[in-house]
């Protein structure tokens, strides 16, 4: 999401600070939770205050980038699973999926709060990742290696199903729970 929030191409060393505060901020909100300041973050990441504030001028503004990029990132993972040509690619694409959830749940519960929705934000991403799922999806069911019977709607909504639970068992903290959790589920998608 180098464009998104400019409507202009960044110059390429903008364009490095911008990805070293995106990588800062995410895996500081996954440490510490939402309360690190933009001025830690900041420093954490080795820019100046004004370049964070330049570029995110809001806390929610960057809680939304993150969330962005990570969806790009997810994006890219299932391009390169597609390539690999692997019939069960889904379901490696669907744990990452769930992990990086798992790991940034207070980034998607603020933009919950702040009534970001996701795919009205990035609709482009958001369709992007969707018709990559959807392309693991169709291989998997021509390999008999995913129930006949699932969509990739409901796919996507088991992704999004398997954050609450993480959530409801207090397993977001924890990388064994959650992927435990989130086998328990995918199992679920698996031919009877």
């Amino acid at each position: 999401m180098t464009e998104h929030s400019h409507g202009r191409e960044l110059r390429a060393d903008a364009r490095r600070n911008r990805e070293r505060v995106l990588r800062t901020a995410q895996q500081l909100f996954a440490e510490n939770g939402l309360g690190v300041s933009l001025d830690e973050i900041a420093r954490q990441a080795g820019v100046g205050p004004g370049t964070v504030h330049r570029h995110f001028p809001t806390k929610e503004a960057l809680y939304l980038a993150v969330a962005i990029d990570q969806l790009e990132q997810l994006v890219a993972e299932a391009k390169t699973l597609a390539a690999a040509e692997d019939p069960a690619a889904l379901f490696t694409q669907l744990a990452r999926m769930i992990a990086m959830g798992a790991q940034n749940v207070a980034v998607k519960s603020a933009l919950i709060a702040a009534e970001f929705d996701l795919r009205e934000a990035a609709p482009q991403v958001a369709a992007d990742l969707t018709r990559e799922v959807a392309g693991l999806l169709d291989r998997a069911h021509a390999a008999d290696a995913v129930r006949e019977d699932v969509t990739v709607d409901e796919v996507m909504a088991l992704v999004a199903g398997a954050f609450a639970a993480i959530r409801h068992a207090n397993a977001e903290t924890s990388k064994k729970r959650s992927a435990h959790l989130a086998q328990i589920i995918l199992d679920g998608l698996r031919p009877r």
